[in-house]
């Protein structure tokens, strides 16, 4: 039985969590079936994916039916495993979109947490209450959440495992916007639509970014001065400059 399904619509991949059973928790089948789906979604070079769950939830964590009986190699296997796929999510050349339709705790929240841009439903509940279990989180929220939050709401959030709702999250940042839930997905394709369609531009600056975070002010400087200059090889950069000059749209190719 397959957990993800996908599918292209108006240029942008859907990507679905389907294990309502068991609240789309995130086992090692989940994790590479969704690792396979983005790949996959890739390949199609849509202007963006969006990411959500079935019914009310995006992702109430890892499953921990199989948790509980971890050793220490398998916890650790399974975290590098986790990370290694959100990282994919994270450094991949096309613009990601979390539509959180509900609960997204732990392993879920860190995958909201990996893509670009993150929106949810009224009645979505986020946290990492990891540590509630005697675990820390194991996909990345260590790192990602004080990037977007801040250092001390980070630290709050993750030592007292404190659950909040939408607007909670909206207002610290962690989400860019709130809406209905049977709103959701159409609001995550109108953002999509939104995202310029020179997609070697918008590779270039998620690149550009999602690497400021890990270099010193100079090395940005010449990392973000290689990546424009090489944008002037591109046929997409003078398409896009010649089009605004001519007062005409651009006919963007992606090369």
């Amino acid at each position: 039985m397959s957990y993800i399904e996908w599918k292209i619509e108006e240029d942008i991949g859907i990507v679905v969590i389907n294990r309502p059973e068991r609240r789309n928790a995130l086992n090692k089948q989940v994790r590479e079936e969704l690792f396979q789906a983005l790949k996959d979604v890739e390949k199609r070079r849509p202007r963006a994916i969006i990411i959500t769950g079935v019914k009310d939830v995006f992702v109430a964590g890892a499953d921990l039916y199989v948790m509980k009986d971890y050793t220490e190699k398998e916890a650790k296997e399974a975290s590098l495993h986790g990370c290694r796929i959100f990282s994919f999510i994270e450094e991949m050349d096309i613009p990601s979109i979390a539509a959180i339709n509900g609960w997204a705790l732990g392993g879920g929240l860190e995958l909201a947490l990996c893509c670009d841009i993150r929106i949810c439903s009224e009645n979505a509940k986020l946290g990492q209450p990891e540590l509630k279990l005697g675990i820390i989180p194991g996909y990345g929220a260590t790192f990602r959440l004080p990037r977007i939050v801040g250092m001390g709401i980070a630290k709050e959030l993750i030592l007292t495992g404190r659950i909040i709702n939408a607007q909670e999250a909206k207002e610290i940042g962690l989400v860019n916007k709130v809406v209905k839930r049977d709103e959701l997905i159409e609001e995550a394709k109108k953002i999509a639509k939104q995202i310029s369609s020179a997609k070697i531009a918008v590779s270039y600056a998620k690149k550009a970014i999602n690497k400021a975070f890990d270099i010193s002010k100079e090395d940005a400087i010449e990392y973000i001065s290689s990546l424009y200059g090489s944008l002037y090889n591109t046929h997409d950069t003078k398409e896009g400059i010649s089009a605004y000059l001519e007062k005409r749209a651009p006919r963007f190719k992606g090369e």
